[in-house]
């Protein structure tokens, strides 16, 4: 039955992507919860968002037959729009997670490895190609704040209603919203970088007015990080916002007097000291009672993840091998153990191995160095991106921002924004 709705749909996708496949990317990423549409091909499982992948790289390369210009050359005169360095961190990023997969070799691992790196990077490469003017870069904005702004009013209505409200989200616990998902933390990890990248496009616009457009969706992102009650968000989000008062040239001077103030009524208005105590010890020294906090449960898991790791330096625990690596090492029996350490770098390392995290370092100092050379270039697009790859890394120390189907299509959206925002002069001036 389910097939009589897809099919249909998946056609209409199709036919978009073959007459102009920038909108079937706009598409997908408007549609990235669409993962959690499930159905079985084959026998196989798959998603709705893994279809329109495939059925859209399928679509570009048949369209004016791009599969005869395919250049898969590392060297720097080949006819490739990927910057060389890129190729290789990528090429290396791939290599990486086969080692994960062959850690664990299991046949959900394999689905995973599918979801999170081989079809991000096909949708990466189309991307890269498809993508070439400024009215094209204007389109996927619109495709991201169309999906914050579905995603905020269906959380409008869930606050009203209640539907699809998760009991241990809903009363007598604490109300935190999960919109689509299952678990609020999801919607927080889509949309705060997506709150950063508006609200740095809005603070960057010549016309505040005209920039309404990118203030709106990042108010929804900020207030679906605020229902959803994910303290990480909240923090990434302003933590990135105080680096731009303090940092951007505009307001350098405004900001940096501004900060001094707030430190000093926060220092005179509340307990301070105090509360650096409790997080201190939240972080060091957990107590793992009713009362346990959210920091105090992550921390107790990092050093679980930890003593764990020293066990298995080099190859961790592989692609969906966490929770049973992990189950010796937890420190009590009756908190849930999470998929992933909900730590970037230990994420990162047990998934991937060891080497898995020196190529996610790699590919960090890269994106770092491309910052740089926007700054340099004056580019309207420095400051939006870096608050969003701010904003992704600072939650990712308490969270996973990327071992999730749409997470990891979003984090080559961000990439591949940052290497053309750097490559194209068209791009600047946003």
């Amino acid at each position: 039955m389910i097939w009589l709705l897809l099919i249909p749909v998946l056609a209409l996708f199709i036919y978009i992507s073959y007459r102009r496949p920038l909108y079937g990317l706009a598409s997908i990423i408007v549609l990235l919860p669409s993962y959690l549409w499930r159905v079985s091909l084959l026998g196989l499982p798959t998603t709705f968002l893994e279809l329109m992948i495939l059925s859209l790289f399928v679509v570009w390369l048949i369209k004016d037959k791009r599969y005869t210009k395919i250049n898969f050359s590392l060297s720097r005169k080949s006819d490739n729009k990927v910057p060389v360095a890129l190729r290789w961190l990528l090429l290396i990023w791939l290599g990486v997670s086969l080692i994960g997969l062959a850690v664990n070799p299991t046949l959900a691992a394999v689905g995973l490895w599918r979801a999170y790196f081989l079809e991000p990077l096909m949708f990466f490469i189309i991307f890269i190609y498809t993508v070439n003017t400024k009215e094209d870069i204007k389109v996927i904005f619109k495709s991201l704040a169309w999906l914050v702004t579905w995603l905020f009013i269906i959380a409008l209505y869930q606050l009203l209603s209640g539907w699809n409200l998760p009991t241990a989200y809903d009363w007598p616990n604490i109300k935190r919203l999960t919109v689509v998902f299952s678990y609020p933390n999801a919607v927080a990890l889509l949309t705060a970088p997506l709150t950063t990248l508006f609200a740095g496009l809005w603070l960057g616009a010549k016309s505040k007015k005209a920039g309404i457009y990118y203030l709106l969706p990042a108010i929804f992102g900020f207030t679906l990080a605020l229902l959803a009650r994910s303290d990480g968000a909240v923090i990434a989000i302003l933590v990135s916002l105080f680096f731009w008062l303090i940092l951007a040239k505009r307001v350098r001077k405004t900001g940096q007097i501004l900060v001094v103030l707030i430190a000093i009524v926060m220092f005179f208005a509340l307990p301070v000291g105090q509360k650096f105590s409790s997080v201190t010890q939240q972080l060091f020294n957990p107590e793992l009672n009713l009362q346990a906090s959210s920091l105090e449960i992550r921390s107790s898991q990092w050093q679980g993840t930890w003593a764990m790791l020293q066990d298995n330096f080099f190859l961790g625990a592989g692609l969906n091998g966490y929770q049973q690596s992990f189950a010796p090492y937890r420190h009590t029996n009756w908190i849930e153990v999470y998929l992933y350490p909900h730590n970037i770098f230990l994420n990162f390392w047990s998934e991937l191995s060891f080497f898995g995290l020196l190529a996610f370092l790699a590919l960090a100092v890269y994106i770092i160095i491309r910052l740089i050379g926007l700054f340099k270039q004056s580019s309207n697009l420095a400051w939006p991106l870096t608050l969003v790859w701010l904003t992704w890394f600072i939650h990712g120390l308490v969270d996973v921002p990327y071992f999730k189907n749409d997470l990891s299509i979003l984090f080559f959206v961000f990439l591949a924004l940052t290497i053309l925002a750097n490559q194209k002069s068209n791009l600047q001036k946003v």
